[in-house]
């Protein structure tokens, strides 16, 4: 083999190991949406890296933490106002920067969110407690802003809260089963006005109907008294057509009546 050959192969040889071994050992590829944190022999040297490829040193180890927003749900059992219990179904968003990546993952490491939650969770319960159970779910809004608020304050320097939802709220069986007793009971209660309230009516129509029968009474009464004619003309307007088979005659002496057949009785 030619000498000189042989010496550029192994020149070329070595130059290859050079660079798998530059790849392997001095290089680091962090995804897109993390960040990497560098430790050096388990400490942390407070250089960041984005996402991409990097030339790292021998002993630097690269941690990768994302920077994208998490949506994380839970449950919370809180207590209102009146001291019912309130279960409420809760999803947060939350995101950390390339900025306090360094200081997260010295002090909390990648499960920094074991940390975030019950803080969220105590401004939540706090807004909660401000509230009388039956208050809670027409002021959701209110207790969600509120909550949101007073997470983002408690969390500053360490996890962005982006968003706070109320999923769903819940309460115990206990307390479901008193408020459906007690719309029950409005309900009848409801009904039973509404009864009353037409039985009202009804006795109002019947009074008036027989106050006017009365006056009307009263009326044809005071006519009667009045002019005595008035009689003839209640029996020409009541007179069916047919002949009378009696006659009412005033006596010569008084006001009393007689009553006289027309026709003789009719005989077998």
């Amino acid at each position: 083999m030619n000498p000189k050959f042989a010496a550029l192969s192994f020149f070329l040889a070595v130059i290859l190991i050079g660079i798998m071994v530059v790849l392997l050992f001095f290089t680091a590829t962090v995804d897109t949406g993390n960040v990497g944190v560098i430790t050096n022999f388990g400490s942390v040297t407070g250089r960041v890296l984005d996402s991409g490829w990097h030339v790292v040193g021998p002993v630097d180890h690269v941690t990768e933490i994302s920077v994208r927003t998490i949506t994380t749900q839970t449950d919370a059992s809180c207590f209102s106002k009146d001291l019912q219990e309130v279960n409420i179904t809760l999803a947060v968003q939350t995101r950390i920067t390339k900025e306090n990546a360094t200081d997260i993952f010295k002090n909390y490491g990648t499960e920094y969110m074991s940390q975030a939650m019950p803080k969220i969770l105590d401004s939540l319960k706090a807004e909660t407690a401000k509230y009388d159970a039956s208050e809670i779910i027409g002021n959701r809004v209110q207790i969600r802003n509120e909550a949101m608020k007073a997470a983002q304050d408690r969390l500053s320097g360490f996890v962005e809260v982006q968003d706070l939802s109320i999923v769903n709220v819940t309460f115990s069986q206990d307390y479901a089963q008193a408020i459906e007793a007690k719309q029950v009971a409005q309900q009848r209660a409801e009904q039973a006005q509404y009864e009353l309230q037409q039985a009202q009516v009804e006795a109002e129509k019947k009074v008036a109907t027989a106050k006017g029968d009365a006056e009307a009474i009263q009326i044809k009464g005071d006519a009667l008294a009045k002019n005595p004619a008035v009689i003839e003309l209640e029996m020409i307007n009541k007179w069916d057509g047919k002949a009378p088979e009696t006659l009412v005659s005033n006596g010569s002496s008084g006001p009393s009546s007689i009553i006289l057949p027309i026709e003789a009785p009719k005989h077998d």
